[in-house]
């Protein structure tokens, strides 16, 4: 069965792409789709294959009309081992980019518009890749895409990966190409279910897309909904009766939220949802939902797991909100904004979340001057980069160690806020 959902993924020049599949159909549905627009905007386009054989790769683009070998010869084309491309093994992140970069220059040096690069993955498992090291080398794409001259897609399929892998990669990434029961089967909440299960289940919600700023739900509004985010950040705010605004939970793709409706079967939402960025979720009716759950016990048994594991995060903030330190506040919290929604390096984490200074202040309980200083000083020394759409841990160990040191009370009291 043909998935439009894939074969209409639009791909601008400079944008990074995390395609998730299961089966060829899937990933050539996205793929000849990405290399005949590549080769359309007058750029030079490689694939490569770590899944695929060169003739699969060739007769999907034939059949679609690609004339692979004029396009070959011209240098148009160019399909590539992972140790051809990446001179594997070990992957060496900061030599990979250098290679890309000589890549993109010779390709705009020739007459190319830009550089194309669709990547199979699976080459990151057979090689014993490190989530760090994959990492790191995934933030320092970043570096180079800016010029719109190199686009990328990163291709996954999923019965290689772990899913708490695919996970992170979903929640890290602003593109990323599925179905809808992907999303949820990567998801702790419905995890090992059958396809068909979830394939009916992502059939029977609704799609709600949210612009920055605008609400999925308001404080004080009737609850009959219940969301689970596939793309973009949303937070949750409780304004309280004079008027102070407390953020109390940062939702990540893949996450549920607003299912309160679950357990109390309706009444107001105590808490407004905004989106931090553009954002995509699925709805379903909350008794709708219920009844699902109630046919398949694995969920209900998944969700006391992921209601422990909140808990177990909403005792860590508690404590930290018993310190005085507001720096100490500080960088438990970005450690912990590392673990949940950041790219791992070997030495901290790069954040793509758009969290302003009275956002983290109110995550904080700081006020938004004290945390701006605090930040000014950590850029200072190389610890940390709050910018306006992403937050670069530089050396999680020494945030590591503020997070962790205890201070007097008399020292405490001059700085507080």
């Amino acid at each position: 069965m043909r998935n439009r959902r894939l074969e209409s993924a639009e791909t601008k020049p400079g944008d990074h792409v995390i395609l998730l599949y299961e089966n060829t159909a899937e990933l050539f549905g996205f793929v000849v789709p990405f290399v005949t627009q590549g080769l359309a905007n007058g750029e030079r386009c490689v694939y490569v294959a770590a899944e695929s054989t060169p003739a699969d790769v060739i007769d999907a683009l034939a059949a679609a009309g690609v004339p692979v070998a004029r396009e070959t010869k011209r240098g148009a084309f160019a399909l590539m081992t992972p140790r051809e491309y990446f001179g594997l093994p070990p992957l060496d992140p900061g030599r990979a980019i250098e290679q890309l970069q000589r890549r993109v220059t010779e390709a705009v040096s020739t007459g190319f518009a830009g550089l194309r690069v669709a990547d199979e993955m699976t080459w990151a498992g057979t090689e014993g890749v490190a989530e760090e090291i994959l990492g790191e080398y995934e933030a320092l794409l970043e570096t180079i895409l800016g010029s719109g001259r190199v686009t990328l897609a990163c291709i996954y399929r999923r019965d290689r990966f772990d899913p708490v892998v695919l996970e992170r990669q979903v929640r890290t990434y602003g593109k990323v190409v599925a179905d809808d029961y992907v999303y949820l089967s990567l998801s702790a909440l419905f995890r090992n279910l059958a396809r068909t299960d979830l394939e009916g289940l992502a059939r029977s919600a609704r799609e709600r897309t949210v612009r920055k700023g605008e609400l999925f739900f308001r404080q004080g509004e009737e609850a009959t909904d219940v969301f689970f985010l596939t793309a973009g950040t949303v937070k949750l705010e409780r304004t309280d009766a004079d008027g102070q605004n407390v953020v109390l939970r940062i939702i990540a793709p893949m996450q549920p939220f607003g299912e309160r409706v679950l357990a109390f079967g309706g009444g107001v939402r105590l808490a407004s949802a905004e989106a931090l960025e553009d954002s995509r979720a699925l709805a379903w009716d909350g008794s709708a939902l219920l009844q699902f759950m109630l046919a398949h016990p694995a969920v209900p048994v998944n969700a006391i797991r992921v209601l422990e594991e909140r808990v177990e995060a909403e005792r860590s903030r508690l404590e930290d909100f018993a310190s005085p330190d507001v720096r100490r506040r500080l960088a438990r919290l970005f450690l912990r904004l590392g673990r949940h929604v950041g790219r791992q390096t070997r030495r901290g984490a790069v954040l793509n979340v758009a969290l302003s200074r009275r956002d983290l202040a109110e995550l904080a309980i700081a006020s938004p001057y004290t945390v701006s200083r605090i930040l000014a000083e950590w850029r200072r020394l190389d610890i940390l980069d709050a910018q306006r759409t992403r937050i670069v841990i530089r050396d999680r160990d020494r945030l590591a160690a503020i997070a962790e040191q205890r201070v007097s009370r008399s020292t405490a009291r001059s700085k507080i806020s």
